[in-house]
């Protein structure tokens, strides 16, 4: 189910995330801006508990299709950035 696959998906990416921050500031040897840093943090907790609320009350197939539109336009959106660049 979907449902499933997105919530397992996030819990994986938020590893690979961590992983990733981390790896960069230990090469980097600079500290992050505390501020932006905590609004981040905040502020994906914040998202990602209105998008669980909202996810667990709208059907599956509407669920489907607001996946697949939002998919479709970062594809979009990656690709026109890539033009660009």
């Amino acid at each position: 189910e979907l449902k499933t696959a997105v919530g397992t998906s996030v819990f994986i990416m938020t590893f690979t995330a961590l992983t990733g921050a981390v790896s960069h500031f230990i090469i980097d040897e600079k500290t992050p801006d505390l501020l932006v840093l905590v609004l981040c943090v905040l502020f994906t907790l914040i998202f990602a508990r209105i998008g669980a609320v909202i996810a667990n009350k709208v059907s599956s197939k509407t669920l489907n299709r607001a996946t697949g539109v939002i998919l479709v336009l970062l594809g979009v959106l990656v690709i026109g950035i890539g033009a660009l660049i």
